[in-house]
C-alpha cells in the first residue's frame, strides 16, 4: 500500500534534517510527501472534481480506463478530464500508461493523508 502525504505549511528542510540525523527513526515505508504553501495551492491541485477523479480511479484500480472513458463514467467533458489528469500528473499523484495507441489512467497512491501545519 502506498500513501501520499499532504502537508500544507510544512517545512520541508526541518523534515530532511530529521531524516539524516536518524533515518531509521523517521523512515515510513511506501510513503511520499508532497509539501504545499498554503490551502489554495491545495484547492489547485485537489478540487473537488479532480478528488471526484482520484476516488473513482481509486476505487477501480484493477480496471483499466482512458481519459474519453473516465469523461463517460463521470458524466464529464474529455477536455476537462484530460486537464485534471495533467494536473494529477504534473504532482505525481496520478500516472499515465501508454498501451499501444491508447493512454490508460492509473492511481499511483492508495490512500492521500493530509497533513495540516503551522508555519513559522
Amino acid at each position: 500500500m502506498k500513501t501520499l502525504i499532504i502537508k500544507i505549511g510544512g517545512n520541508l528542510k526541518e523534515d530532511l534534517k530529521k531524516a539524516f540525523e536518524n533515518p531509521k527513526e523517521n523512515a515510513t515505508p511506501n510513503t511520499h510527501t508532497l509539501y504545499l504553501n498554503d490551502s489554495k495551492d491545495l484547492y489547485e491541485i485537489l478540487s473537488p472534481k479532480r478528488l471526484e477523479l482520484l476516488r473513482f480511479i481509486t476505487n477501480h484500480s484493477n480496471e483499466q480506463y482512458t481519459i474519453n472513458q473516465l469523461a463517460q463514467k463521470l458524466n464529464r467533458r474529455q477536455e476537462a478530464i484530460s486537464r485534471d489528469t495533467i494536473t494529477l500528473s504534473k504532482y505525481n499523484i496520478i500516472k499515465k500508461e501508454k498501451e499501444k495507441q491508447q493512454v490508460h489512467i492509473k492511481a499511483i497512491y492508495d490512500s492521500l493523508d493530509l497533513k495540516l501545519t503551522t508555519t513559522n
